[in-house]
């Protein structure tokens, strides 16, 4: 029997190189580079949608192909297979990660549409960094994580960190301060934003018309689900409330305007 040492001596560090080759092997690396890929296609999208059309489309497609990556493996790792029955259904139904798989099929088989991609670059942003500082800077620097430990709990007399912990620390802080401001933005922009361009696009005949049933049910299952979404509505609807009904409404709004507005949003 070898002895417990000699074993420990005989084991070399390993590299940067079998560390990676190892991070290649797992499933949320894949997930990761989903969301690279929708964050870096998406924001090419944008930047090349103001010289066309065309040619920013491409960047379209292929962001909600990220997309699709990374929600179909999130899903896989917490479902397994597909199963033929409706308790299976039911609880993909209530994950909201199903809700955002469909969505992006969805968008992804529509005719490109400018203000459906934000929401998702916003999501693969903070996916991206936190699997950048938690998983991809350690397998570049592995004492990272302890550096910044030590500074927190040496205070003022902690020595200078390193450029990867500086980083690392950064990336978390950032991440912590606009997380949840961004997301509250984000539920705003699918109720208002989205919302009303796919019914003003379904008015003017510039989109299906199942494209407003398909999204609202999107929103239903999220207003359901999501604290953030039900806050998003109360915002929006505030706003309207001031802007198109008595007493705060202008004069110059026309009475057929505020009516509509009134009966849709009790409606709904």
């Amino acid at each position: 029997m070898v002895p417990p040492g000699a074993q420990r001596r005989d084991e070399r560090p390993q590299s940067i190189a079998d560390r990676l080759s190892a991070l290649a092997k797992t499933a949320q690396f894949y997930w990761w580079t989903g969301h690279v890929v929708m964050l870096a296609f998406g924001t090419m999208y944008y930047v090349k949608r103001p010289f066309g059309w065309q040619a920013a489309n491409w960047y379209y497609s292929k962001a909600y192909v990220g997309a699709l990556l990374s929600y179909v493996i999130v899903i896989y790792k917490t479902y397994g297979p597909p199963q033929m029955n409706l308790a299976f259904f039911h609880r993909l139904m209530m994950d909201e990660n199903f809700e955002y798989l469909m969505l992006a099929f969805y968008w992804l088989s529509q005719p490109a549409m400018v203000v459906t991609l934000l929401p998702f670059v916003v999501f693969s942003l903070f996916h991206v960094l936190k699997y950048t500082r938690t998983t991809v800077i350690p397998i570049f620097a592995p004492g990272a994580a302890s550096e910044i430990e030590r500074a927190n709990r040496a205070g003022p007399q902690a020595a200078p960190l390193s450029a990867a912990a500086k980083i690392s620390k950064y990336l978390g802080a950032w991440s912590a301060e606009y997380y949840v401001p961004a997301l509250c933005q984000v539920s705003v922009w699918e109720v208002a934003v989205i919302g009303m361009w796919l019914v003003l696009g379904a008015v003017t005949f510039q989109t299906p018309l199942l494209a407003p049933l398909f999204y609202f049910q999107f929103l239903r299952m999220r207003y359901a689900l999501s604290s953030s979404t039900r806050v998003a509505f109360r915002r929006v609807r505030s706003t309207l409330d001031g802007l198109l009904t008595p007493p705060t409404a202008s004069a110059s709004v026309p009475g057929i305007v505020t009516d509509s507005y009134i009966k849709a949003r009790d409606y709904l």
